[in-house]
């Protein structure tokens, strides 16, 4: 069976059992709540948990939170999202309930996908 990339801009087929990759999946909002459930909008902008850091990274988990929601491809191209590994092996705190380490992780998975087209090409909402 054929699939189809969920939000292309043409069409892109992959081959039985291959998820294709696609540079132009639609708004990272909405590429996070159809793999997470969660939606980042609901960020409270609290700063909770910005106080969380490790070496490399450069920008805070609220930052890139708040970058995914608005669909900055920033949320992709941060070296925060390699650096933070460590910071995904236990429970972050969000006063707004989100799941910050599967949102995470969904990030990664969305940099990944789109390559290196992800930095230079916004999405259009």
């Amino acid at each position: 069976m054929t699939q189809v990339c969920l939000f292309p801009t043409t069409s892109v087929h992959g081959a039985a059992g291959e998820f294709p990759t696609c540079p132009r999946r639609g708004p990272l909002r909405s590429v996070i709540l159809a793999e997470t459930g969660q939606d980042v909008r609901l960020c409270a902008n609290c700063t909770n948990c910005d106080g969380l850091t490790v070496p490399g990274m450069d920008l805070t988990l609220g930052e890139i939170i708040r970058a995914a929601a608005r669909n900055d491809p920033q949320a992709l191209t941060c070296a925060t999202l390699s650096a933070c590994e460590d910071l995904l092996l236990r429970p972050i705190p969000c006063t707004a309930g989100l799941d910050l380490t599967s949102i995470i992780i969904a990030l990664q998975r969305e940099a990944e996908l789109r390559g290196p087209a992800a930095s230079s090409e916004a999405v259009q909402p």
